[in-house]
């Protein structure tokens, strides 16, 4: 029984850390806490659904249509939204008003063209793996092989490659970038890209599990929010970290309490975390000017 519920924890942690280091890539790179990622979330989700059931597209081809999605409507809410206001110099404060505003926006027209019930991608009951006693659908395997590839692959490539470094550069000074010749508009829009798609791909993985609805995005959204401030923010691999840790808790709670506390203890360990160590499970060691500053 212990096996199984690590397991399902496994699973899930697995995607709580995809949406977190999405997450992660926006709010570092750009300090917007970006509520409408719920809503690139949901409407990945929907479309994945519109493709595989409505237009009966290959269930690949409905994934790949859905990260896609996720991706192009990240890069339209910089590009519509977010960078005009930073040109402008609005404070964060209206960032994140503005943001809320496309997430109610968003997941409401979703609702209007959906409807609000509960969408089920594959109905029917699917075909399961057995291991060690460990019993998994093959849509929870694939979960946790999708994010054994992408999770380690693109940490790598935060910390190995130009863009990377690139990334980490706007992170840390975005002022010092810029003067350096760093292009900052083109780095948030890779970033709102590279961020939204991560969702998006969550979102499919788990609406072809668990089924969605319009209003499935504010709930992982915040989830993956308290895994980036378990993880510690500024950081990649932090998020990834408090996923799985996040991820496991859950399961935890389920199998000793009730699933209807999993949201009381997810951010009770969020105010542990922000009361005995604020700056993460993965902090970044600051230069001792940044820690004077």
């Amino acid at each position: 029984m212990l096996l199984q519920l690590l397991a399902n924890g496994l699973v899930n942690g697995c995607m709580i850390a995809l949406m977190a280091l999405g997450y992660a890539l926006i709010y570092n790179t750009t300090r917007i806490f970006h509520v409408a990622h719920g809503a690139a979330y949901t409407a990945a989700a929907y479309l994945c659904y519109l493709l595989l059931i409505v237009f009966k597209w290959p269930l690949l081809l409905a994934v790949v249509g859905g990260v896609a999605a996720a991706a192009l409507l990240g890069v339209t809410m910089e590009l519509a939204v977010y960078a005009p206001l930073y040109r402008r110099g609005a404070s964060d404060l209206i960032s994140l008003i503005s943001s809320l505003g496309l997430y109610v926006a968003l997941v409401n027209l979703i609702a209007l063209l959906f409807g609000n019930e509960t969408k089920v991608l594959r109905p029917g009951v699917e075909k399961t793996c057995r291991l060690l006693g460990v019993i998994l659908t093959r849509i929870q395997v694939a979960e946790v092989v999708v994010a054994a590839v992408l999770l380690p692959l693109l940490v790598l490539f935060l910390k190995r490659t130009l863009w990377g470094k690139i990334i980490r550069g706007v992170r840390d000074n975005p002022v010092l970038a810029e003067v350096l010749g760093i292009d900052l508009m083109a780095v948030r829009i890779a970033v709102f890209a590279a961020g939204s798609a991560l969702a998006g791909m969550a979102a499919c993985l788990t609406a072809l599990d668990v089924g969605m609805d319009p209003q499935v995005g504010m709930p992982v959204l915040l989830t993956a929010a308290v895994a980036l401030i378990v993880g510690g923010v500024g950081t990649f691999e932090g998020p990834v970290i408090g996923g799985f840790l996040l991820g496991l808790i859950q399961s935890l709670i389920v199998w000793k309490i009730s699933a209807q506390w999993t949201d009381v203890i997810t951010f009770g360990v969020l105010i542990v975390f922000l009361v005995f160590r604020p700056e993460g499970i993965a902090s970044r060691r600051r230069r001792l000017e940044e820690s004077a500053a």
